[in-house]
């Protein structure tokens, strides 16, 4: 037992369950031997009752032994953390069927990681983490991956990385090689793009040689790396999109966009997908053009849409994009929805088509959560507009959005549900309810633009009720969200400007009304 106590303490924290399993039973045997031994040699001739005592005696030395050294087995060292925004880290490749050589198959991660640290966003790195982790990669083939996802998903928040890649080698009789990539994402990295949250595999590259050809290894690499590296800049290009820099955005995707920088196996990120985020960054970014800019790229966020096919994995989500797009074109560049503003026959059309996308069980639980909320946006411009009686879907439609579960992505949606059931609030003349419900915007909201207008209804609501307090506050919060935003490019140095000036007349406005002090109220 010293010595298997030896064996686990020098190496036991780099072992992995099976083969400490194989060192305690060969512990077991040996100390089986002696035990005998000793047994036959100085108690042969005592009772049988004295024998059985020394096996026992002997059995519960042995499993005491076996619980100290598991209390006190070393704890497997740490892995590398990286701590990049953009980090690959490759876990290695799984043979089939026991093929190729695995020595082969941890050269091919080395060389490909090395290929890899030029084609990722400059925030990201790679690292090889084959030697250091072992995930069962063999479930890649299979329907259910519930060992593998959760081992994966533990690896991931050790060591931060965004995207973890590995593949399914397979060599036929003849010696052609064939390499599935397969990829696993975060899903707090991709909450506008679930498709490619987990594990998912690509199309197969083909090798025409086997591993001995040095020029098939270098064409499996390059293809490999341009696979990887379009899927990191799409993850770029979201992220960009997300944190207000639309222009940015899409020329990324008009990059990966471009035929010529494709080809038929770009399957890690699908063209669909591509187009669909192209149409949404090009929606954002008309947000703050002229009135014939701004048309022209939701035209081209349109045309976008139209192009995904109605059966694509993206379909259903292009449909419900294309109502959103059309709720902007039928305001024609309105900051809101004044009487006469809108166009009422349009928003009319996109009210009927959200309505029937939310029952659409094709979208999605975060799809179906959207079509809610985008119907309530319309719902909401056709009553402000005056097109529309208020009979409570509104305030259905949120009530619906605000009670579904919490899911990734969900978020932002809830943000602007409780901003819309604030401007609902607020013109039933339900002041209080109308407070309520920005401050649950605000709190749940990430966009700079969108809190720097909540922020500033806040404060004209609080103002209106002589809360200078509240209104001082939320005017500050306001005119920080439009200085972060002018700081972001998100938009222009003129808006913040008139802004201000806007913001400071009502706050003069409401002291002189109310009193220097005017008073708190809840």
């Amino acid at each position: 037992m010293p010595g298997a106590l030896l064996v686990v303490e020098k190496s036991g924290s780099a072992l992995s369950p099976v083969p400490l399993a194989l060192v305690v039973l060969a512990a077991l045997a040996g100390y089986l031997v002696a035990v005998r031994v000793v047994i036959r040699d100085r108690f042969g001739p005592r009772p049988r009752r004295a024998r059985l005592l020394v096996w026992a005696v002997a059995a519960g030395l042995f499993l005491g032994s076996v619980a100290v050294l598991f209390a006190f087995r070393p704890p497997p060292p740490p892995l590398t953390r990286m701590s990049g925004a953009r980090d690959v880290a490759v876990v290695g490749f799984a043979g089939h069927d026991g093929r190729p050589d695995r020595r082969v198959l941890t050269d091919v991660a080395a060389d490909f990681t090395h290929a890899m640290a030029g084609r990722i966003p400059t925030a990201g790195a790679v690292r090889d983490y084959t030697g250091e982790v072992s995930l069962p990669l063999t479930q890649l083939e299979e329907a259910h991956r519930d060992t593998l996802e959760h081992e994966t998903s533990r690896f991931a928040d050790e060591s931060d990385a965004e995207i973890v890649v590995s593949g399914l080698v397979a060599t036929d009789p003849a010696g052609q090689t064939t390499l599935r990539p397969a990829v696993y994402v975060r899903a707090d990295q991709v909450p506008d793009a679930p498709e490619l949250a987990s594990w998912f595999l690509g199309a197969p590259i083909l090798m025409a040689r086997g591993w001995e050809s040095a020029q098939g290894r270098a064409q499996l690499r390059t293809e490999l790396t341009r696979q990887i590296g379009a899927l990191a800049q799409f993850m770029d290009a979201l992220d960009t999109w997300r944190n207000g820099r639309p222009a940015r955005a899409v020329q990324i995707l008009n990059g990966l966009l471009d035929p010529t920088r494709r080809s038929d196996t770009d399957s890690l990120v699908p063209l669909d997908l591509l187009r669909l985020f192209h149409g949404h960054a090009a929606e954002a970014q008309a947000v703050g053009e002229p009135a014939d800019g701004r048309q022209k790229l939701l035209q081209q966020a349109r045309t976008d849409y139209l192009t995904i096919g109605v059966g694509s994995a993206a379909g259903r989500r292009a449909a419900l994009s294309l109502q959103y797009n059309a709720y902007l074109r039928a305001r024609n560049g309105a900051q809101g929805c004044e009487p006469g503003t809108v166009n009422g026959s349009e928003l009319a059309d996109v009210s009927r088509a959200l309505r029937a996308l939310t029952q659409d069980r094709r979208l999605g639980e975060l799809g179906r959560l959207r079509a809610t909320v985008n119907l309530a946006q319309v719902e909401q411009c056709r009553i402000t507009a005056h097109l529309a009686k208020d009979n409570g879907a509104v305030q259905r439609a949120v009530a619906t959005a605000l009670k579904a579960p919490d899911i990734t992505g969900s978020s932002d949606i809830r943000a602007l549900a409780a901003a819309i059931a604030a401007v609902n609030a607020n013109d039933r003349g339900d002041v209080t309810s109308a407070i309520r419900y920005i401050r649950l915007a605000i709190a749940n909201g990430q966009d700079l633009q969108q809190r720097a207008v909540w922020h500033g209804l806040l404060a004209t609501w609080s103002l209106a009720r002589c809360d200078l307090r509240t209104g001082r506050t939320a005017t500050r919060d306001a005119l920080a969200q439009l200085a972060a935003a002018e700081r972001a490019g998100r938009t222009s140095p003129q808006l913040h400007h008139q802004l201000e000036q806007a913001f400071t007349t009502q706050l003069s406005d409401a002291e002189r009304r109310c009193g220097a002090d005017g008073r708190e109220t809840r």
